[in-house]
């Protein structure tokens, strides 16, 4: 089944910080504001995981080509919840969305923040959403949604949501974002945790007596 409040919140990409290893060394993000038809809201992107294998896995692909582009163009600018546990929304499963979205193998590992240049996610991510921001691209941010007491919005868990043990998992519930460029073109990021495993149950997303860790599938270790 989906997660609560897994939504697709589409918008246009205003400004961003980006946490270093020295402003937070435990759980830093990337904090990514956007406008829509409303009051906007902002974005927390997952830049290092809190387990004992900090890294992150990253999937780039910038000549995106999938159906369910068309899917999201359609959408205006806001946040729309996404109930379908299948295909038939827009809703994105890393292991079961056909055609796939990614090739789960070409995955890049990635630390947080290292010494050196384009070497870490920090400097794979900064870039992209650079440029989105100066062609003002729309954004299709997947995760969960939160509309606060307190007027503030926003969505959170803009990654693999699925194959993490003691955590709360979900079949197409995972996070990512799409982006639309002015000149027609479609650019995708898929963000998971090292330590996340795969294969995952159909129904409940959590993983099988057979899975493995991203990490050891990717690296062969």
């Amino acid at each position: 089944m989906a997660l609560k409040d897994y939504s697709v919140w589409a918008a246009t990409p205003v400004s961003f910080t980006a946490q270093t290893a020295k402003q937070d060394p435990k759980s830093p993000h990337i904090t990514l504001k956007f406008k829509d038809n409303g009051s906007g809201g902002e974005a927390a992107i997952n830049v290092k995981s809190t387990d004992k294998d900090a890294r992150l896995v990253y999937w780039v692909n910038q000549s995106f080509s999938h159906p369910i582009t068309k899917k999201l163009q359609a959408l205006d600018l806001g946040d729309h919840q996404e109930t379908a546990s299948d295909s038939s929304g827009t809703s994105l499963d890393y292991l079961r969305t056909k055609p796939a979205l990614v090739d789960i193998k070409s995955g890049q590992i990635l630390s947080h923040d290292v010494s050196g240049p384009n070497n870490d996610i920090l400097d794979k991510l900064e870039p992209i959403l650079q440029d989105a921001i100066k062609q003002k691209a729309t954004i299709y941010l997947f995760g969960q949604s939160y509309h606060d007491s307190d007027g503030s919005s926003g969505i959170h868990d803009i990654h693999m949501n699925q194959g993490s043990p003691g955590y709360d998992n979900g079949v197409y519930s995972d996070g990512g974002f799409i982006l639309k460029f002015p000149d027609g073109h479609w650019e995708a990021v898929f963000l998971a945790f090292a330590s996340q495993q795969v294969p995952t149950d159909d129904k409940s997303g959590d993983p099988t007596s057979d899975s493995q860790p991203l990490d050891q599938l990717i690296e062969g270790s």
